[in-house]
């Protein structure tokens, strides 16, 4: 069973009027686990596979994403320009607050490119990492789909493993303005 926070360290989501979404109810049998990335929620788990130089096959669960051995905020987006563009007004806005940020960037099952573009479009930030989706099956939900999102989204983590924030697609307006708001809510600066 999943513990879900409704309110504290965390952003609820508004609709297009302002006025705060509710959550939807748990379903199912009480003890089947139903994955959210509902602001509170627990990150859901999918087993992910690091990209990096060396070739070898590190497949981790989101969830060991998370550190365990300091105080950082994670960010998951996916290797799209806009999402990059979110990502250095997040490294942005934490660094001004002194609050370590790791961004995960997600690949699609299938669909890494190799000359991944992670690099230059975060430089000078170098806390990222890359991971591709690893499918049990090839029809197995996608991260985004599992989150009832889209690819255009962003979740960002605090350090307990629960949802802080997320836009299910791309943040509208002032990027850097918007996340300033958000790490204000977060840390109870408002």
């Amino acid at each position: 069973m999943h513990h879900r926070y409704r309110e504290g360290a965390l952003v609820p989501e508004i609709d297009s009027e302002g006025a705060p979404i509710k959550p939807e109810p748990p379903m199912g049998r009480r003890r089947e686990c139903i994955p959210s990335a509902d602001p509170g929620s627990r990150l859901p788990h999918m087993n992910v596979r690091i990209l990096s130089e060396v070739k070898k096959e590190v497949i981790i669960s989101t969830l060991d994403l998370i550190s365990r051995d300091k105080v950082e905020f994670l960010l998951i987006i996916a290797p799209i320009d806009s999402s990059y563009r979110l990502a250095h007004a997040v490294l942005k806005v934490a660094n001004e607050h002194n609050i370590l940020v790791k961004v995960c960037v997600m690949w699609p099952n299938g669909l890494v490119n190799e000359d991944a573009r992670t690099k230059t479009s975060l430089a000078p930030w170098e806390n990222y990492v890359d991971v591709v989706e690893v499918r049990q099956l090839p029809n197995s939900s996608s991260w985004w789909d599992i989150c009832k999102m889209t690819h255009r989204g962003a979740i960002l983590v605090r350090p307990d493993d629960h949802i802080a924030w997320r836009v299910k697609s791309a943040v509208v307006g002032d990027v850097t303005a918007e996340m300033k708001k958000v790490f204000s809510a977060i840390l109870g600066l408002l």
